[in-house]
C-alpha cells in the first residue's frame, strides 16, 4: 500500500520541516537526558541492577528505548533514522560547515561500509559488562554526549551524511535487522527515469533503483525531489518478496551479525539463572586465575563478542562445510550472515521484550523522581514494593519461543531466496542457531530442570 495516496500525508512528508518537526523535539528529551545523568552514579548500598531501573536516565535509554529500537527495526525497516536527532545534528553541522567554507571530504569507501561502525558496536557492547553502562547515568550521560559531539564533528569535516554511513553506532543492526521491514521508500512500477536519480539523495543512493531497506534512511529527499510523484512510501507484508537479498553479506556485516549473536546468547542466558551460570563459567575462572577482579567485567566482555560468536560460527561453519556451504569456512559465514541476520534478531527481539515488560512498571515511580536515589533506597528496604513484570515466565517464554521459530522459518525462506541452489545445505546451520536459542528460551519458562 502507497502511504503517500493520502493527500494530507503526502502533503507532510513534502513540507520542508519534515522529518525535523520529530527530530528535534527528540533532541530536546536526548539533551535533557544526557544533562539529567551527569555525574549521577549508582548511589552506596543500592543495587546497580535496582538503581537502573529507578533512575530516568538509564530507564529511558537502556530500558525502554534501545529494545523499542530492535522491535522497530525489525517490524518497520529504518524507522528510527527518520526521527533521529543526531541525523539531525550532523545534517545542520555539515550545512554549517558548507557555509564556513570548510571542504568536506567525500567518506572513504572502506569507512562508508561499516569497518569503523563495528569497531564503535563492539566498544558499546564491551561497556556492558566492562563499566555497568546501563546502570550507571552518568556513563550514558558521556555516551550521549559523545555521540553528540562526534555527529556534530562529522558533519563539518564530511559529507553526503556521513555520520549516519560510517559513524552511527547502531549503523550495521539497522542495515541488518531493518531489511524485512514493513515501511520502504521505493519507485513505482515503471517509474524508470521520471523517478529522481541520485542528485536527490543525500545517502548517496539511487532512489529509482531503490530494491533494498539496507542503507535507505526514509528520509524522503528523493519524495519531496519528485516532481511527477513516482516515489512511494510503502507499507507492506514483512520480508518482501521484491526486495533485492545479495548471496553473501561484506564482511563488517558478517562480522557485526556473528559478533551480536554472542551478545544475544549472553543476554539470553542472563534470563535462566542455570545457563547463565554456565555461560560465566569460563570469564570467572579466568577472572580468579588472574586475581583480575576488577577486570573481571573486561573479560566477561571479551568472553561474549569475541570468544562466543567465534565458538558459536565455527560450529555453525563446521556444520555448513559439511553440508557443502560455500568454498571455504570463511565463504561459508559470509553465505550465512543475512539468513543468519534474522534468527539473531529475533533472539535480541526476545531479550528486548523481557527487559520491557520487567522495567517498563519502573516508569512512574523514575518519572516522579528522575534521580531515583531515594526510590532504590525505598525499594531496596522494602518499604516500597517493586513493580511487578507484567508477563509471567511461561507466557514470555512461550511468546519468544514463537517469535524464534518464526524467524527460523523465514531465515530458511531469505536463504532460498539469496541463493536457490544452496539454500537446502543452508538449513541445517540456521536450524542449529535456532534450535539453540529456542532452547535458552524455553529455559525461561521453567520447564527444564
Amino acid at each position: 500500500m502507497n502511504l503517500l495516496r493520502s493527500g494530507g500525508l503526502r502533503a507532510f512528508v513534502r513540507w520542508r520541516g519534515f522529518p525535523a518537526v520529530f527530530q528535534v523535539p527528540i533532541l530536546a528529551v536526548f539533551l535533557a537526558l544526557a544533562l539529567l545523568g551527569w555525574e549521577k552514579l549508582t548511589p552506596e548500598g543500592v543495587p546497580p541492577k535496582l538503581y537502573a531501573k529507578t533512575n530516568l536516565v538509564n530507564l529511558a535509554i537502556w530500558g525502554l528505548w534501545w529494545p523499542a529500537i530492535v522491535w522497530v527495526t525489525v517490524w518497520l525497516g529504518r524507522a528510527w533514522c527518520v526521527v533521529c536527532p543526531l541525523e539531525w545534528v550532523s545534517s545542520r553541522a555539515e550545512a554549517l560547515g558548507g557555509s564556513l567554507g570548510i571542504r568536506r571530504r567525500r567518506l572513504p569507501g572502506w569507512l562508508a561500509t561499516g569497518s569503523l561502525v563495528i569497531l564503535l558496536f563492539a566498544i558499546l557492547q564491551m561497556l556492558v559488562p566492562g563499566v555497568q553502562i546501563h546502570r550507571v547515568p552518568h556513563y550514558t550521560s558521556i555516551f550521549l554526549w559523545v555521540s553528540l559531539g562526534v555527529a556534530f564533528a562529522v558533519g563539518l569535516l564530511f559529507r553526503d551524511r556521513a555520520f549516519c554511513r560510517g559513524f552511527c553506532p547502531v549503523a550495521l543492526l539497522l542495515n541488518a535487522y531493518g531489511r524485512g521491514g514493513m515501511l520502504a521508500v521505493r519507485p513505482a512500477p515503471g517509474a524508470g527515469d521520471r523517478a529522481p536519480g541520485a542528485e536527490a539523495c543525500r545517502s548517496t543512493l539511487n532512489p529509482s533503483h531503490l530494491d533494498s531497506n539496507r542503507h535507505c534512511l526514509m528520509c524522503c529527499d528523493c519524495i519531496k525531489a519528485d516532481a511527477a510523484e513516482t516515489m512511494q512510501w510503502r507499507l507492506r507484508a514483512p520480508f518482501a518478496a521484491g526486495d533485492a537479498i545479495e548471496p553473501a553479506a561484506s564482511w563488517p556485516l558478517t562480522l557485526f551479525v556473528m559478533m551480536v549473536s554472542g551478545f544475544v546468547t549472553y543476554e539470553l542466558c542472563g534470563v535462566w539463572k542455570a545457563a547463565d551460570a554456565v555461560f560465566q563459567w569460563v570469564p570467572q575462572r579466568v577472572a580468579d586465575a588472574a586475581g583480575a577482579a576488577a577486570a573481571a567485567g573486561w573479560i566477561r566482555g571479551a568472553w561474549t563478542i569475541v570468544v562466543v560468536p567465534l565458538l558459536l560460527w565455527l560450529a555453525v561453519g563446521a556444520v555448513a562445510r559439511m553440508a557443502g556451504v560455500g568454498r571455504s569456512l570463511a565463504d561459508a559465514w559470509r553465505r550465512l550472515a543475512l539468513p543468519m541476520a534474522v534468527v539473531v534478531a529475533a533472539g535480541h527481539m526476545a531479550k528486548g521484550l523481557e527487559k520491557f515488560q520487567s522495567w517498563a512498571g519502573f516508569l512512574p515511580h523514575a518519572w516522579a523522581e528522575p534521580g531515583g536515589v531515594k526510590t532504590a533506597l525505598a525499594m531496596n528496604a522494602k518499604t516500597l514494593a517493586q513493580p511487578a513484570a507484567w508477563m509471567s515466565p511461561p507466557a514470555l517464554s512461550a511468546v519468544s519461543l514463537t517469535l524464534v521459530v518464526v524467524a527460523t522459518a523465514l531465515a530458511l525462506r531469505e536463504a532460498r531466496r539469496a541463493d536457490p541452489a544452496a539454500a537446502g545445505r543452508m538449513s541445517a546451520p540456521i536450524l542449529l542457531l535456532g534450535g539453540f536459542y529456542a532452547f535458552l528460551i524455553v529455559g525461561w519458562g521453567g520447564w527444564i530442570r
